[in-house]
């Protein structure tokens, strides 16, 4: 099946991974950047930087990584705030964020931001991930969610529930 074959525009710079997110951030792009970041982060980047400007919208499993990620690099720097930084937020993005309380845990820059001028950025191509892969990778995120905001639980327990019967688990 034919995905979004948009991509992530990505730079590293000293501690610091940007991520311009281009097109919709969904359980099909969540992979991609979960493998990237986790391999920056293994290799010593301590920021991540995302810029929404060219980003259409997130799902709830994009939403989720993000406060993995988030959560990471906040255990890595021993609680400090500041890891997951999103700038370039339109007001719908904002909406979906704070609808599941992701806003509480990363920076949202307000206004519009420029990357770095100095930064190079490449385009990391979206790569379509398993279908169990990425099944597993949408319990992780909704269980993220889950815990970062109990409400969350009516919104997505039944969810949940789904797929981790459909995963045998």
């Amino acid at each position: 099946m034919k995905r979004p074959g948009k991509a992530f525009l990505v730079a590293r710079s000293k501690s610091a991974l940007y991520v311009l997110v281009q097109g919709l951030g969904s359980m099909h792009t969540a992979p991609t950047l979960e493998a990237f970041a986790e391999a920056e982060i293994e290799a010593g980047a301590r920021q991540l930087v995302l810029d929404l400007r060219e980003c259409t919208g997130v799902d709830s499993t994009f939403m989720g990584l993000l406060l993995t990620l988030a959560n990471k690099l906040r255990a890595l720097e021993n609680g400090s705030p500041g890891g997951c930084v999103l700038i370039n937020v339109d007001d719908h993005a904002l909406k979906q964020l704070s609808s599941v309380g992701v806003d509480a845990f990363v920076s949202i820059k307000p206004g519009e931001t420029e990357l770095p001028e100095n930064l190079r950025l490449t385009e990391l191509a979206v790569t379509e991930a398993s279908e169990r892969d990425r099944m597993k990778l949408m319990v992780r995120a909704h269980k993220e969610l889950v815990a970062a905001d109990a409400r969350n639980r009516a919104k997505f327990g039944a969810f949940l529930e789904g797929i981790l019967a459909e995963l045998g688990e």
